[in-house]
Parts: structure tokens; sequence; C-alpha cells
């Protein structure tokens, strides 16, 4: 397909979203295709609160979500220009166990692995568990007789619960069952690649639909800190910490503006009296534009709902 520009992208991505699109920055079409049924394609709405509001944490006091470290300009910066950027829209995307990687785990887990302890565990530890070499090693360094078969299902154990754990999360992780067993098996072909593990699985790929991708965007990054739906927040609330529904931003900003504040950042206006601040959100500059435009896109053909 034929590369796009971002300045245009918000007209010409209308022709594969929702009627509901036409809402944002005044685009008009005829009537689009319509959204495939989650029960055929597997996407669903994300729904319910944020992961953050579930384990019922604020964001000034967590570390989950910041994985990238950096954040938009201040007020007083020079305002950012980019050049246009050329995006497509495709079909289906073809991602690496590294993608889904940065889609699902590095605004927590950064992009090494190592987490954010205590908070955030590394995820080096239980990868290298699931490596039969290295358990062989550690049944040696325990005292215990070399087993073959007791190396073998021990590796086996590790490995379906690290599976469990992706798939179901733990105390702190949010789950991820929007991720099916070829995108499982490829993330974790990567993340035996980024603990060294000896016997490191090929690298491995796996074909996603366009709203898959976007599903992957939102469900693996912005739910962690965005709750699906609510009131758009304003004045006192903006203020101390509120974080706008991911149905308010939608709402609120085109598909050019989106992705400009998720990958470059942009001052908020808020307070009261109001005034301009620096952003509170993590700029994600890990994420491609053609990224966070399937997540715009995704958002708009599955809306957010409430559980």
């Amino acid at each position: 397909m034929e590369p796009i520009r971002t300045a245009a992208f918000a007209t010409l991505l209308a022709s594969t979203l929702t009627a509901g699109l036409a809402a944002h920055g005044g685009v008009h079409q005829s009537k689009p295709p319509a959204a495939p049924a989650p029960a055929a394609s597997g996407v669903t709405p994300v729904a319910g609160p944020s992961w953050l509001n579930h384990l019922g944490i604020p964001f000034r006091d967590t570390s989950l979500g910041r994985g990238s470290g950096r954040y938009g300009p201040s007020p007083s910066d020079p305002a950012v220009e980019r050049q246009p950027v050329a995006l497509s829209i495709d079909r289906s995307v073809t991602l690496t166990g590294a993608d889904l990687y940065r889609l699902n785990c590095q605004a927590c887990h950064h992009a090494e692995g190592t987490g954010a302890p205590p908070e955030v565990r590394s995820v080096l530890p239980a990868v290298q568990g699931s490596s039969l070499e290295m358990m062989r090693k550690q049944l040696q360094r325990d005292g215990h007789a070399p087993d073959e078969a007791t190396a073998r299902r021990r590796t086996l154990e590790a490995r379906e619960a690290l599976y469990r754990r992706i798939r179901l999360g733990g105390e702190k992780m949010p789950p991820h069952s929007h991720l099916r067993e070829a995108d499982v098996n490829a993330l974790y072909a990567f993340l035996t690649e980024l603990a060294g593990t000896p016997g490191t699985h090929a690298a491995s790929r796996t074909a996603l639909t366009w709203t898959q991708l976007g599903e992957n965007v939102v469900k693996g990054t912005c739910h962690i800190c965005h709750d699906a739906v609510g009131p758009h927040p304003t004045g006192r609330a903006l203020l101390e910490g509120s974080i706008p529904a991911l149905s308010v931003v939608l709402a609120q900003k085109s598909v050019t503006e989106f992705v400009d504040k998720v990958r470059i950042g942009a001052p908020v206006y808020m307070g009261e009296p109001p005034m301009h601040y620096r952003g509170r959100m993590p700029v994600f500059d890990f994420l491609k534009d053609q990224e966070i435009a399937s997540a715009y896109s995704y958002l708009a053909a599955f809306p957010p709902q409430a559980k």
C-alpha cells in the first residue's frame, strides 16, 4: 500500500475505521467497512479500570508504566516539529518477539528486561530458569546428582509457569489474555535471547491484523495507566493526577495528535487558574508511529467499555 504522511493521516485512515471516527477532526467519508466481529477476529474492546486503579496505586507512587524513562517537553521548551512520517495501513503486520515485548512488556520491564526492583521484578531469572542447560547447572550447584529426567521436568514446569504468568498476570503484573499462543511463543523466543540463555530459541514471527496490533498497544501499554472509560477530568482533579480515560482521549484528539502525544509528548493545560504544565505521561518513543496509529484505529473500531 502507498505510504501516507502523518499530516494527512487522519483523513486517509477514515476508510478503515467505523463511522465514529468521523467526529474526530471533521473527517467525512462514505459508509466505512464494519468493525470485525470479536468472535471472528478474537479482538475485544479494552474494558474496565486501568491496572493502576485495579491495584489501587496512584501513578505518582509507582514505577509501573514508566519504562520509557522519558517525558515530554515543558511549556518553556520550544515547540517540537517533526518531519512528516510515512505511514501505511496494512491488512496484516508481521511482528517479531522483540516487537511484542515492546508493545506488551517494555512499559514496565524496560528495554533490558530488568524492571524497577523491588516493585517491578526483572524477567530475566524466570526466563533463565526455563533453560534446560541452566537447570542442569542449577541442580549441580544444589548438590543433586545429574538426573536428566529431573532437569527436563523442572525446566518444563518453569516454562509453563512463565507462560501462565504472561497470560494471567501476577501480583502486580497485568494479564495479557489478548496474546495468542503464537504470540507468546514468539515473545518467549525473544525473552530467551534477552536473558542470554544457552540454547536460545530461534527468533520467531507472528502475523497480526491491523486491529490486533492496536489491541496489543492499548492493552499492553495504554491500559496500565488509563481507564477504559470515565469522565473528563478538569481543574483540580487533573492537577492532582487524574488520568483521562481512553474514551476521553479518543474523543479529544485526532489521530495525528494522538501519535504525537505518545511519541513526543505535549504540555498540558490544567489547574485553577488554568496554566500550562509539563505533561506527566511518559513519552513512548520505542513505539512506532504505525503502531500508535493502529491503537487509535482499534479504539475507534472497538469503543472502550466500562467492564
